[in-house]
């Protein structure tokens, strides 16, 4: 599982070779074994002694922003063959391969959100008009794929032009499904601009960490992707390898706002953003390690 620390206050250390996790008068111990990554707010604490027994276990430590981002993070040294798999990975971006792999992860994305979209359709007799456009939006851009004999660079502004097209259909599908006043006007990223937005955002932030992890076991260079450009200090292998699991976070989402689970005291609002607060996390962290798991 993911354990993630967002209390603020709360200090983890190791004891008799369990995690531990201390805050005001309270104590929780955790084995190890039990635990696949840790996610640390920037309100909490953690010992070396509970780093060293995490890498011992090859357990990640993830370190977050206030909006669920990774900002840094600590991980165990032993890895693949790192220059073979990182040679293999370049070349690829100059050949065939890189342009399949990026067809590939863009029209995974989009079969998952037709997926989705007919399952959340035939949950609600009567209401099939209101999936008809966004469905057919998103089948004309799956249709459009793949591209034969262009290079990657060519392909990539009109993938990600497509990939934005029926995004665009498929959030407003999203929007109008959802209680009236948690409705929105399309994605927001840093910072949200209203509730489902930033719970969407913290359970993408989730699905970064691992993915990135499994960047690092594999030996790949999270900085070198394929459709995402590799601008200085993004991670843009992680941006790519993330959309086709996207959809996790989507229906973790998804189903917390439609079963009226979430409330308007789990949100912090100024005139700049919306956010998660103390209240929210733990209701959306505890439904997406459900839905993981």
């Amino acid at each position: 599982m993911q354990l993630v620390i967002n209390t603020p206050g709360t200090f983890i250390t190791q004891k008799d070779q369990c995690l531990r996790l201390k805050q005001k008068d309270r104590a929780l111990d955790i084995s190890p074994l039990k635990v696949e990554s840790i996610l640390i707010s920037n309100q909490a604490m953690i010992s070396t002694q509970a780093v060293v027994l995490a890498l011992e276990h090859n357990i990640d430590i993830i370190f977050m922003d206030t909006y669920g981002d990774p900002v840094g993070r600590i991980w165990f040294s032993r890895m693949g063959s790192t220059a073979l798999v990182r040679r293999r990975q370049l070349e690829a971006m100059d050949n065939q391969l890189g342009l399949q792999l990026v067809v590939d992860m863009v029209a995974r994305k989009l079969d998952n959100q037709l997926h989705f979209l007919k399952k959340l359709m035939h949950a609600r007799p009567g209401r099939e008009s209101h999936f008809i456009a966004p469905l057919r939006a998103i089948e004309k851009v799956r249709d459009s794929l793949p591209f034969n004999n262009m290079e990657l660079e060519s392909a990539r502004n009109r993938l990600m032009g497509l990939e934005g097209t029926a995004g665009k259909s498929y959030f407003q599908c999203l929007s109008g499904l959802l209680p009236q006043k948690y409705q929105f006007k399309g994605r927001s990223r840093r910072p949200a601009q209203d509730p489902f937005n930033a719970c969407l955002n913290y359970c993408y932030g989730m699905l970064y960490g691992l993915v990135e992890k499994a960047c690092i076991l594999s030996g790949l260079d999270p900085y070198i992707g394929f459709l995402h450009t590799d601008n200085y200090n993004k991670k843009s292998l992680v941006f790519d390898l993330i959309e086709p699991f996207r959809i996790f976070a989507d229906q973790v989402t998804v189903y917390l706002f439609t079963g009226k689970k979430m409330k308007d005291e789990f949100f912090t609002a100024d005139q700049h953003a919306v956010s998660l607060n103390q209240a929210g996390k733990p209701v959306v962290v505890e439904a997406m390690n459900r839905h993981l798991d």
